[in-house]
């Protein structure tokens, strides 16, 4: 198969993300084979393709709530999960792994509040334990991303008391309040009811345009192409394709892919 594979424009700062290799499988069937990615600080990249491509597992591979069996994860040069002794390749300590994580946001799928704690406790319990941050600070910050997302009067609510919508936004505002160096999206929108689905996506678009590193699986194929600059085309655990935008959309790379697009937009 040609290689569709075309990289952004070099420059010299590190890359805030880079993935070089990587391979992954679960009961010895490969999910992940050989993935290469890099993204530059500020630069908004979405992941499609279809189900069962790999795309969630490679997000968890990035903040290592998957472990992989080689290659390598690198947030700003230093990588999350491994560390080499010697000849030999060790998974890293719990303390490391977490001080690592620290640097990704993850917003899920399903929301994952704590559905004890209110909007605001679910917001500064990870800056308080974590990050060790003044209860005040804490809550000050938290005010001010929850407005940020149209929910500061939601504050004192409970996760059960919110639309779908309210709550995933609720989930952006907890990864922001960790001040993330990279923020990972797996399919947002996917557990919203239709009429949901804007209100998140705006955020998202917002975040994208303040200059945000995101990397995002996503079905939202025209949220992809209005915000993205790049796209990602993954299929059976590989990346077929890695173009910008515009290009991938309007001269899709391959018969398979423009398959796949014309398949997603009559749905």
């Amino acid at each position: 198969m040609p290689d569709m594979t075309e990289r952004p424009p070099g420059n010299d700062e590190m890359p805030v993300l880079r993935i070089a290799g990587l391979c992954k499988s679960f009961h010895g069937v490969p999910v992940l084979t050989d993935v290469c990615l890099d993204i530059a600080r500020g630069e908004t990249v979405a992941i499609i393709g279809p189900s069962g491509a790999g795309k969630t597992t490679l997000l968890r591979c990035v903040n290592f709530l998957n472990g992989y069996d080689s290659g390598s994860v690198l947030i700003r040069g230093e990588q999350i999960g491994y560390r080499q002794v010697g000849q030999r390749r060790i998974e890293d300590s719990d303390a490391n792994n977490s001080r690592m994580r620290r640097k990704t946001g993850m917003v899920f799928q399903r929301f994952a509040l704590f559905p004890h704690l209110s909007v605001l406790e679910n917001l500064i319990e990870g800056p308080i334990r974590v990050l060790r941050q003044p209860r005040r600070e804490a809550v000050a910050r938290a005010m001010a991303v929850l407005t940020s997302v149209g929910l500061a009067d939601k504050a004192q609510a409970y996760p059960a008391w919110l639309s779908g919508g309210q709550q995933q936004r609720v989930g952006i505002a907890r990864a922001l309040c960790m001040e993330p160096e990279l923020l990972l999206f797996d399919e947002v929108t996917s557990a919203l009811d239709p009429e949901l689905v804007g209100e998140v996506l705006a955020v998202m678009r917002r975040l994208s345009e303040e200059g945000r590193t995101m990397l995002m699986v996503t079905h939202e194929l025209r949220f992809a192409r209005d915000v993205a600059d790049r796209i990602v085309f993954m299929e059976q655990g590989r990346i077929i394709a890695d173009l910008p935008a515009r290009q991938f959309f309007e001269q899709p790379p391959s018969v398979r892919i423009e398959a796949f697009l014309a398949s997603s937009a009559s749905k």
